[in-house]
């Protein structure tokens, strides 16, 4: 059971992670801002739901379109993230806009819409499946993605006719909030979407109150929110963390797979749930690959991202480490791999200046006794272990705790699709990594320990509504209902049982 204690109510300082400048002070919420917010979604979230599909569709679409207009909101998401402006905008505001695309479109109305189906037993009848919004949904986002996982992840739950609370992380308010102001702005319906800023006693009260919950970030606080919330009997989709494995065989386009491995590795400086946490690499071309990764990593641009107001920037692939904890996560692991025969061929070290950076740093020589092949990393460090086969590689890849995505790389295709089906993930992919975050078709979540429920897909909306079924008489055989209703109930006869014991002889 929570206790709503706030231990510390002083202002949340926001601070660019890149220059160390302080951006802002947002006032710190509690438990009766928790109430106030809770009190005002319920007041508003039977008038949304009663709006046709397309009328809520439309709000969405004119809400990130807002965004996307906005000449200061990639500024916000850099400053408070100290990604690149690339990753800013050409990943999470465009993975906002195509996720509204999608869920606005024909796939979200057929996904909502009534559902016939005509029983076999009773054909006078037909059932009518209806999906109902589930309430006041609290989505609890993380502070690597500001939009991508914390605005983003309110679509499906709004769509659906509920009211969303978005609680941020303490870490990265303020683009949550300035989608909040946007929304406002717009004259949307006011308590439909709201954001509550604050500490972990934000979130612990909305987990107490919410009608369902959609928590990203750790494993150890998605452990606590999924308890609570099976005690409160309410719904929870949790995505945890990933340790997602890379399986290179020795016929792979070592070049690509090289250049691949860079990219999921220290986008978002590592700290993406979704990258590749560690490297399988058959030992015929171990050396050749981990001297190619080596030679990709030494190309990578690492600096303060400059705030782009609208304009294009393309003199960065890696900026800070969002998060302080990370760094000395990453520090912890190189130490102890070193200790135990790692090598190091990239990186290894925090970077000097006023913000926070840490080198994008490969590991070679890594074995199953390094922390760093077993533990989560959600930092710029990529261990590359040798194997002997595929069937080592599989076999390492699934020893872990954790399945959220993966990759096999082979110019084999067929081969490396029947190995991916065998991979314990998710989601893993052919000969590519990290873009089935964008295939928003499909559905993506994570098994084992990496999480409960999925996003995308017909499948991430209907989650967020409660089903009802309302049996009805068929349209042209309902006339058989009074028929049937003498025939099979009260008083029973001896020989309808004689009928139905034929009919199960006949079907069955």
């Amino acid at each position: 059971m929570y206790k709503h204690e706030v231990t510390d109510a002083s202002p949340l300082v926001i601070r660019n992670p890149a220059t160390a400048e302080v951006l802002e002070e947002v006032p710190c919420g509690g438990l009766s801002q928790v109430e106030e917010a809770m009190a005002r979604a319920r007041a508003a979230q039977p008038a949304w739901a009663a709006l046709p599909f397309a009328a809520r569709a439309k709000a969405l679409r004119r809400l990130a379109r807002a965004l996307r207009d906005d000449p200061g909101f990639v500024d916000t998401l850099v400053g408070e993230s100290g990604k690149p402006s690339y990753e800013a905008e050409a990943i999470e505001l465009f993975y906002t806009l195509e996720l509204t695309r999608f869920y606005t479109g024909r796939t979200g109305r057929r996904a909502l819409a009534d559902e016939l189906r005509h029983p076999f037993v009773f054909t006078n009848k037909r059932c009518r499946v209806v999906r109902h919004p589930r309430g006041v949904v609290a989505v609890i986002g993380p502070w690597n993605f500001p939009l991508l996982n914390n605005y983003a992840d309110c679509v499906a739950p709004l769509l659906c006719g509920n009211a969303v609370v978005l609680k941020p992380s303490e870490h990265t308010p303020l683009t949550s909030l300035r989608v909040l102001a946007a929304w406002k702005k717009l004259g949307l319906p006011e308590g439909v979407f709201q954001v509550v800023a604050g500490r972990g006693d934000v979130g612990e009260a909305l987990v107490e109150r919410a009608d369902m919950i959609f928590f990203t970030g750790s494993q150890a606080v998605g452990r606590r929110v999924a308890a609570r919330a099976g005690e409160r009997l309410v719904p929870v989709v949790c995505e945890l963390g990933g340790k997602s494995a890379m399986i290179v065989l020795a016929d792979a386009d070592l070049p690509r797979a090289a250049h691949a491995a860079a990219w999921s590795a220290f986008a978002g400086s590592g700290q993406v749930c979704v990258r590749t946490e560690r490297v399988l690499v058959e030992e015929a071309v171990a050396e050749r690959f981990v001297a190619l990764l080596a030679e990709e990593v030494a190309k990578l641009r690492q600096g303060a991202p400059a705030l782009p107001s609208r304009g294009t920037d393309g003199s960065l692939d890696v900026g800070a480490v969002t998060f302080a904890p990370q760094v000395t996560r990453a520090q912890a692991q190189i130490a102890d791999a070193v200790a135990k025969g790692a090598r190091i061929v990239a990186g290894g070290e925090a970077r000097g200046g006023p913000g926070r950076f840490f080198a994008p740093t490969v590991l070679a020589d890594a074995t199953l006794a390094m922390d760093v092949m077993r533990e989560e990393t959600f930092g710029p460090l990529l261990p590359v272990m040798r194997v002997a086969s595929a069937e080592d590689a599989l076999r390492i890849a699934n020893d872990s705790t954790l399945g959220l995505m993966g990759s096999v790389w082979s110019r084999d295709e067929a081969r490396a699709r029947a190995l991916a089906r065998r991979v314990e993930a998710g989601s893993v992919l052919v000969n590519d990594v990290l873009v089935s975050y964008f295939c928003v078709e499909a559905p993506l979540g994570g098994i084992k320990a990496s999480g409960l429920g999925v996003r995308h897909g017909p499948e991430g909306l209907r989650q967020f509504c409660r089903i009802e079924t309302v049996v009805e008489n068929h349209p042209l055989l309902g006339w058989l209902t009074p028929l049937l209703q003498r025939e099979l109930t009260f008083p029973y006869k001896a020989r309808t049982q004689r009928l139905l014991r034929r009919f199960m002889k006949l079907f069955y």
